[in-house]
């Protein structure tokens, strides 16, 4: 069997999911693609699309709030959206490659890419099976709009929205976020700690800011890094911005419990090292986290997806929801004492998310494509 995977770069998240699909298709014996279905249009689109994108989340992350509401807005007065438009431009470069490639269906990560896939059917350029994957603990406006065999959702509870959105019901699996094997991996703190080279004592803070790097890390390092005791220390996870890095680093050099780490793939390593992590409300990351068993702190949260899924995880008791930068470092360190809340919301993690997602994923389509 041969499974196309589309994902777009705006953001990490959505292509953290593809990759963990493309491993469980590795683990099933399926042979996957992965591609940014933007580059159909040309690779220059593909490069401004990604830039602007995660430009703006990274200097004025409101204005993606204020898109988010123009978008669900506009999706209410049931037009075709320009999403479709835009992404229709590169439909027969698609649907061509799809049909030569001999891929048997097409999974995707990103709107984008369902976008694409809608409009080559609908165009005639190819007929395979397309599959959509819902990314956050929300339905991001547009979503329910391509035609699709199914649509992968995080949980059960997210069912009634899809069908107010206008999904037909029979076509939402709760599947949960792909997200990768290693997360769900049984390993102890002692032993993650010691795969990073990092010391076993005190406590740990893992701060994700995010695959691009956004966030006001600076203020929560100080909001939390004066609340620490004896061995406590910092990681902070900068993703892709090396600017943010350089910054920390250099502003912190004199204080040696702090230490900011660029992009990495030890993401899962340093989750199961960390006492705590504080993060901003991603549904790959908080998933990430969930998975990994961290007791999580959710912060920084974009309007939109970000705010809808902190407060799906608050409300299910697998997080807690701060929305200040100080709230966020003290609700951190009180975590951090507090074992038998740490353990409930493990508990509670384990209960709301699947760990084998993205091999329930592949499995479904290769059931029902076959």
């Amino acid at each position: 069997m041969r499974i196309l995977i589309l994902s777009c770069s705006t953001g990490d998240g959505h292509n953290s999911a593809a990759r963990a699909l493309a491993e469980a298709g590795e683990r099933m014996h399926i042979e996957t693609e992965l591609r940014d279905p933007v580059s159909f249009g040309g690779e220059r689109a593909r490069r401004i699309v990604a830039e602007a994108y995660n430009g703006m989340i990274r200097r004025i992350p409101r204005l993606f709030g204020a898109v988010y509401r123009i978008g669900d807005l506009y999706e209410r007065s049931r037009l075709p959206s320009p999403i479709y438009a835009a992404n229709a431009l590169y439909a027969e470069s698609l649907g061509r490659y799809v049909e030569e490639g001999g891929f048997d269906a097409v999974i995707s990560t990103h709107l984008y890419g369902l976008e694409g896939m809608c409009a080559a059917r609908r165009g005639g350029f190819c007929a395979v099976p397309s599959y959509g994957v819902l990314t956050d603990y929300t339905f991001i406006p547009f979503f329910a709009e391509p035609d699709m065999e199914a649509v992968f959702i995080p949980h059960a509870d997210l069912a009634e929205e899809g069908v107010k959105k206008g999904l037909d019901p029979d076509r939402l699996v709760p599947a949960g976020i792909p997200v990768s094997a290693r997360f769900g991996e049984e390993i102890s703190q002692e032993e993650a700690r010691e795969r990073l080279g990092i010391g076993t004592e005190g406590r740990l803070y893992l701060l994700m800011s995010g695959g691009v790097g956004g966030g006001d890390m600076g203020r929560l390092c100080a909001a939390l890094a004066w609340r620490l005791e004896d061995g406590d220390r910092i990681a902070v996870m900068t993703g892709r911005n090396e600017r943010l890095r350089a910054e920390l680093e250099d502003r912190w050099r004199d204080f040696p419990a702090l230490t900011a780490v660029g992009f990495t793939r030890d993401i899962p390593l340093w989750m199961k090292a960390a006492d705590v992590t504080v993060s901003k409300a991603g549904g790959l990351s908080s998933t990430e986290a969930a998975v990994a068993g961290t007791p999580l702190v959710h912060t920084m949260a974009i309007p939109g997806c970000e705010t809808k899924n902190a407060a799906f995880f608050a409300a299910r008791s697998m997080s807690r929801r701060e929305k200040t930068l100080d709230g966020a470092a003290r609700a951190a360190v009180e975590l951090a004492s507090d074992r038998e809340e740490r353990e409930a919301m493990r508990r509670a993690q384990r209960a709301n998310t699947h760990a084998d997602a993205a091999d329930r994923v592949m499995d479904y389509v290769r059931t029902h494509c076959r």
